[in-house]
This record gives C-alpha cells, structure tokens and sequence, in this order.
C-alpha cells in the first residue's frame, strides 16, 4: 500500500487537547502520516481510526481518579526512568547467578497517540497538568542531564544487569541531540561489558515513518546488535513507507526486529487478521515475538476481547502459522503480578484455563 497524496481534503481532524483522558493524558494527536492513512482504510470506524481517533464517551465510562498502572511500574522506579521489575541475582560473593533487564522510558510524547495505551496515565501529558504519578516522565516530558547521569550511574552499577529496553512514549521521536546522548552513554556501557542487550521500543516506523531520518540510522549502527521492538497491529500498517524504514533498520544498523501485537476488540481480534499480519512480517524480515491481551486500563476496556475468546482465537490460529510466523506468543502482561505469561499453544494439550500463575507463584483466576 502506497501513501496517499497530500492534496486531498482531510476529514479526519484531531482534536489536540480536547479530547485527552479525564486525568490528562492522551490527548487526540495524530499524524499526516497516518490521518491519510485512516482515510484510506475505513476512517474513524476502521481498524486504524479505531486505534488513534478518541471516544471520548467509551474511554470515560470506567473512570478512576487514581490513572491505573496495572503493571506497577512506578513502584518499581528505582532511578529516573529506570523500571527494575525483572531483577537479577547475586551470589553472597557478588558473582551474577541470572541477569535482570531493566526498562528505561525517556519520554512522554509519541508522534501518534494509541488510545489503549498501557502508560495513558502520563503519555503525551500537557506541562499544565498535574500528574498523580511519580515516574520521572509524569513530570518532564524529557529526563535533564542530572537525570540521565543518574540513570547512566545506576545501570553501571547494578552488575546484575544485561539488558535495557528505551521507550516511553517512543524514544524515537526524541530531539537528536537527546536521543544521541542516551545511546552513546548506552554503548558506552555496552562497550565495557556493563550492557550486552539494548532494545529501543518504537510506533514511528508505523506513526509516521517518513519521521525516520538517516541520523536514526547510523546512531542505533552504534549499538552492538541492536533490537527494535516493533509494536504493530494490524496488516494495513504495514505500507511500502514503513516496510522501507524497517529494511533500512535492517540493513543501515544492523537491527534484528521483533514485533509485539496488542489483540483488539474490532481491530484485529479474528484468526484471518492475525495470520497475515504474522505472515507478512515474516516474510518482511521482521520476527513475531508477541500477542498481548489488552491491558486493564481504564480508558482501554472497551477494547478487551474476553480472556476466553481470546484464548479461542489464539487456539485456531497457532496451527496455521508457520515455524517461523509462529515465534510469536500469546502472552498475558499480569496486573499485580510478575511477568508475561504465554498461553498453552493451540490445543496441543489438554489445559484447564479458570487460572494461571504468575513466575513467582501467585494464582490468578481467568474471568
């Protein structure tokens, strides 16, 4: 699919401010890019203007005055930006018994707004508002110096650590000279043995893909090994423009891609819609890593697909993909809880799905 001229009317109108979230956040910014994008593939009611233009109405309906953060990551802060929940360990005598990788969010702003985004509590949050939350990015849309030498400071200490995955907001649309800063500090790290994985969590390449400039290319070459973890929903996002960016990823830095879905009610929530987007990543190079239940955010349950459903769905699916397009897991991100837990392939098994437990132990009863 080919991007459409810029010479026609446009009828999908953002509503800026207007339309963000109760507590705030999210306000309704979309693209050129994509705006164009919707208008070609079914406007506002489309699987692409469903994601990125607001209901107001559905995303107020289950309000809550605390904006929910289902995966604890404030409480897990531990520098600015740092999210340290997936930790490491230490023998008594220091020597590293398993590595822990920590999440580094730089920014609030995207260049297109998800409305079931997982961090809605404070992404693309105006300066004039309040936050509730305590993450260093509730509070400056971008880290200062200070912030980032401590952060720097803080993961070349922590011995435990390999692995540090950017995001935000996306890391991508940040000014060049921030984002050139944070990733020469980090394959500085990576350069002495401090870091051995650096993964940068992006939409660009989907948002606006003609936002991707050369410098995003040489400066991630930079890192040794790179992964750019792809978050991709539906096969429409996949034009000639962003599948050209991701190639250049490809070829220009040397990134390995990996793609992680979000399964949608009236997106992409059937068997035909998953396999191709699946197969065509595949064939574009990029790896099926995973298929996430939606999380349970306020502004997002209406586009929940029931756990049993979902369950169905992902059951007819995963025997029709290939090896390779079925790297991909289905995986639920536990609120409360620790870590992604995958769903029983197919129906390979025999498995009773009233419950599940998280890696550390604790029950969760499937509604």
């Amino acid at each position: 699919m080919s991007f459409v001229s810029t010479s026609q009317t446009i009828s999908v109108k953002p509503r800026g401010i207007d339309a963000m979230l109760p507590h705030g956040a999210l306000p309704e910014m979309i693209s050129l890019y994509m705006i164009r994008l919707i208008e070609k593939t079914g406007g506002k009611n489309g699987p692409l203007g469903r994601q990125f233009i607001a209901s107001p109405k559905e995303e107020k309906k289950y309000y809550q005055k605390k904006a929910s953060d289902p995966l604890n990551e404030d409480y897990h802060e531990v520098a600015p930006g740092i999210v340290y929940k997936y930790r490491g360990k230490l023998d008594k005598k220091g020597n590293v018994i398993y590595h822990g990788r920590a999440l580094w969010t730089i920014t609030r702003f995207c260049a297109t707004y998800c409305r079931f985004c997982t961090r809605g509590r404070e992404v693309g949050m105006p300066s004039f508002v309040k936050s509730h939350s305590k993450a260093s990015i509730a509070q400056t849309p971008y880290l200062s110096s200070k912030q980032i030498e401590k952060a720097i400071a803080f993961l070349k200490n922590a011995k435990e650590i390999n692995e540090v995955i950017i995001s935000g907001g996306d890391p991508l649309v940040s000014p060049q000279p921030y984002l050139t800063d944070i990733i020469q500090k980090l394959a500085q790290l990576q350069q002495k043995g401090h870091l051995d994985i650096i993964r940068i969590g992006t939409r660009l390449p989907v948002h606006n893909p003609i936002a991707v400039r050369d410098w995003h290319y040489q400066l991630l070459s930079t890192l040794k090994n790179p992964y750019i973890m792809l978050h991709i929903n539906h096969p429409l996002e996949l034009t000639e423009e962003t599948l050209s960016v991701l190639n250049n990823f490809r070829k220009l830095s040397g990134a390995t891609i990996m793609s992680q879905t979000v399964l949608l009610k009236e997106v992409n929530d059937n068997v035909e819609v998953l396999y191709k987007l699946f197969t065509v990543l595949s064939k574009e190079g990029v790896r099926p890593y995973y298929l996430f239940q939606n999380d349970p955010v306020y502004w997002a349950q209406h586009f929940t697909v029931p756990i049993h459903k979902a369950i169905k769905i992902w059951k007819k699916l995963r025997p029709q993909l290939s090896g390779i397009a079925a790297t991909a897991r289905f995986a639920i991100d536990v609120e409360n809880g620790y870590g992604k837990i995958p769903v029983p392939e197919g129906d390979a098994w025999d498995v009773d799905y009233t419950h599940y437990r998280d890696f550390k132990g604790k029950k969760f009863t499937l509604a």
